[in-house]
């Protein structure tokens, strides 16, 4: 939350120069118990700063926010539709509220809000990841594949992107394309344990059994332990060949 939260409070700094010392002082109060996880007593704050302030957009994202963390999802979801009744341009609430809405596997609900936070911030390149998650839930690989696209042209360096790519493309079975992302994942992190994970998968289910463990082994060793069940399965002698997911 720390650097969105700066972000924020600059431009409500900017923007609010004659508001009242109390609300900006409970702000910076809530922020700090947000950092020490205290997420009740910034709540508390933040309760008071809307009290003081009820159309302070940034007062309603920054109490859903701790409300996450303590599992109050909808709550949380209110609180950033509430933001949006304020100014329906928050870019951010889009954002916390198809986040949250994700996490109550609300997938339509969620590309929904992925929808309008990319009209306001075509550039925001995590929007078209997570949107692309959202429709890989729904079975839209078409349209997540042409998401991380999307978040892969933005940003060349965007190696979720590129993991989340190669996972959608083994979901089609298209494993030489899958392949591909995955090793421009692993070019940019090389110590990156899902990429090796996936990549040794794609390589196994081509019947590229040797390669395909010696990734498998490598994602184990850069910790990604639930690699263990696929070595145990597909990497001992006499192992069956990979079946296509269904």
């Amino acid at each position: 939350m720390k650097e969105i939260f700066l972000i924020l409070l600059s431009t409500f700094y900017l923007t609010n120069a004659y508001s009242q010392d109390a609300s900006l002082k409970l702000l910076l109060q809530a922020n700090l118990k947000h950092e020490q996880q205290d997420y009740a007593g910034a709540i508390t704050d933040l309760n008071e700063v809307i009290n003081l302030d009820p159309i302070n957009k940034h007062a309603y994202i920054y109490r859903g926010d701790s409300k996450v963390e303590l599992g109050e999802i909808q709550e949380a979801i209110d609180d950033y539709s509430k933001a949006l009744e304020i100014d329906n341009r928050f870019a951010i609430a889009y954002y916390y509220r198809a986040n949250a809405r994700m996490k109550i596997q609300d997938f339509e609900g969620s590309v929904s809000d992925f929808n309008e936070l990319v009209k306001i911030a075509p550039k925001f390149a995590m929007a078209y990841n997570n949107r692309g998650l959202c429709k890989v839930h729904l079975k839209d690989y078409k349209g997540a594949i042409s998401d991380f696209n999307q978040a892969t042209e933005i940003d060349a360096r965007f190696v979720t992107a590129y993991i989340n790519r190669g996972k959608a493309r083994v979901d089609v079975y298209d494993l030489r394309g899958a392949i591909i992302d995955l090793n421009q994942a692993i070019i940019i992190d090389p110590i990156n344990p899902e990429a090796y994970y996936y990549r040794g998968l794609s390589k196994i289910l081509q019947g590229l059994k040797k390669n395909g463990c010696l990734d498998l082994t490598k994602a184990l060793e850069l910790g990604k332990v639930e690699t263990q069940f696929l070595i145990k399965e597909f990497c001992k002698e006499n192992a069956p060949p990979a079946q296509r997911r269904r």
